[in-house]
């Protein structure tokens, strides 16, 4: 279980209080995340595959780096801290889109509030994985995307789904 700090927010994304990760996924307060997507400038998008001992979406594949909003911390600190623990990169972020999600993963109640965040990375750049996040990463073009989601949909994260909603369905 990860006692991580993370701020409670309230309808308009106002923080309210603190708690863990934990108690807000059982108890569903809502909370905040970022997503990242990396791409390499040629159309391709870099995907993670979450280690098989996650809490959530366990072996899953996801968008390139993704996590909670650190207690205290602002959006883009957290994305800019996750894209560097989870690949070990640092590029220019740049905000996509600020949404709210419903969903639930099992006995969790995921009410988030999510910024998506997009970067551009090159292709041959050496990624460091962080061992106990990610299992492996790969890069796949929009339409190989698309495929491998409708084909897989036990092995797509929500995350991931909703970054091809807001980046690249049609």
């Amino acid at each position: 279980m990860n006692d991580e700090a993370i701020d409670i927010v309230d309808e308009q994304d106002t923080v309210i209080g603190t708690t863990t990760k934990h108690e807000a996924q059982t108890k569903g307060l809502r909370h905040r995340i970022v997503r990242i997507t990396l791409e390499d400038g040629a159309g391709n998008v870099l995907l993670q595959k979450r280690n098989d001992d996650k809490e959530l979406y366990p072996g899953c594949w996801d968008s390139a780096a993704a996590g909670h909003v650190g207690a205290g911390e602002d959006y883009l600190q957290a994305a800019e801290r996750e894209l560097y623990e989870e690949r070990g990169a640092v590029t220019s972020l740049t905000q996509v889109k600020h949404y709210k999600s419903e969903g639930a993963f099992g006995e969790r109640k995921l009410h988030r509030f999510s910024v998506l965040y997009k970067g551009v990375i090159a292709p041959e750049t050496t990624f460091v994985l962080q061992d106990d996040e990610v299992a492996d990463v790969r890069w796949m073009s929009v339409g190989e995307l698309s495929a491998f989601i409708q084909q897989n949909p036990t092995h797509v994260a929500d995350g991931l789904r909703e970054t091809y909603e807001i980046m690249y369905a049609s």
